[in-house]
């Protein structure tokens, strides 16, 4: 909470200002007790030495950044569809809908070639097409419409999809039987993660550049104005409307064209790190598991773990 914090505020405060900095080390110093507490615990919440393993660190990372574009990018797309293209909340929704039809159609295609190529080939393909198709979406104008998005999603899902399903088998396959409910709960909250801080770190990034771009279609307005539209595009382009004329036509395609600007901006940089979670896939994923998983002998499991195995069998 902490981390994402002062990722969403640090435009505001500034970047080196004392408020984030402090919000930055406090995010540290908890995660660092937090391994460390477990470290030392008999029955620890999250076995952190399971990250010794890389298959298990580098799949989480993959899946982090999967959900880091999806969510990133959604953000954007919305407020594209809404704002700009002149859509509906619901319009905008149903064509958001075919990167999730794309992603029911490519998840089952890459279990099927699972077992040909393996982990570490499908999820750095899975994740240049992603890379792929947020730098496809960062080169929209204002007058692109939504052929343009629609392309984009396509490339989004398809790569999602291929990334996904491998990076989730290595999760799951790099943890013992006894395990296999902290692999699911870990391949859940590396989502949330993902989407939380793909939203908060493009949103940030956008949010600067939105501000710095749309600043001189500011001048003259009054101050509290001025900084309703620095904030948001909604708000300069219904402050535009307001306003009428041909000072008021200006200030909309002015925030129009700032919102296209920033929000390229902040795909580039999505697509970027998409391309860095390629590159982990690369370099620490391995391709397959070392040894076959097998179930863990009865005696090698605690107590507690006999009983969940046990209750598993008889559901």
């Amino acid at each position: 909470m902490s981390l994402v914090y002062a990722i969403i505020e640090a435009p505001d405060h500034g970047w080196t200002s004392t408020q984030t900095l402090v919000t930055f080390a406090f995010a540290l110093v908890v995660l660092a007790v937090f391994a460390i507490w477990e470290l030392r615990s008999d029955h620890p919440m999250l076995d952190v030495t399971f990250f010794e393993n890389p298959r298990f660190t580098a799949a989480n990372i993959s899946i982090v950044l999967v959900f880091f574009a999806l969510f990133g990018s959604l953000f954007f797309l919305t407020q594209y569809l809404q704002f700009v293209l002149g859509y509906t909340p619901l319009q905008a929704g149903i064509r958001v809908a075919p990167i999730a039809l794309v992603l029911m159609v490519s998840a089952p295609l890459a279990g099927r070639v699972f077992a040909r190529f393996g982990n570490k080939v499908l999820v750095a393909a899975g994740m240049t097409a992603v890379a792929i198709g947020l730098g496809f979406l960062g080169t929209i104008t204002v007058s692109s419409g939504y052929p343009h998005v629609l392309i984009a999603l396509v490339i989004l899902g398809a790569g999602m999809g291929t990334a996904m399903v491998p990076a989730t088998e290595s999760i799951m396959g790099s943890l013992p039987l006894a395990k296999a409910g902290l692999g699911s709960a870990m391949n859940d909250t590396t989502r949330q993660i993902g989407g939380a801080l793909g939203v908060a770190i493009l949103g940030s990034v956008f949010a600067s550049s939105f501000a710095s771009n749309v600043s001189s279609a500011l001048t003259g307005l009054p101050a509290t104005a001025a900084a309703e539209a620095s904030a948001s595009v909604g708000a300069a382009i219904q402050i535009g409307q307001q306003m009428g004329g041909d000072a008021g036509f200006a200030l909309v395609a002015a925030s129009k064209q700032a919102f296209i600007s920033a929000m390229d901006k902040g795909l580039f940089v999505g697509a970027t790190i998409a391309l860095v979670g390629a590159v982990v896939a690369l370099i620490w994923l391995p391709s397959r598991a070392a040894t076959p998983t097998e179930e863990p002998l009865p005696g090698e499991l605690s107590d507690a773990d006999e009983r969940a195995v046990a209750m598993e069998a008889a559901e």
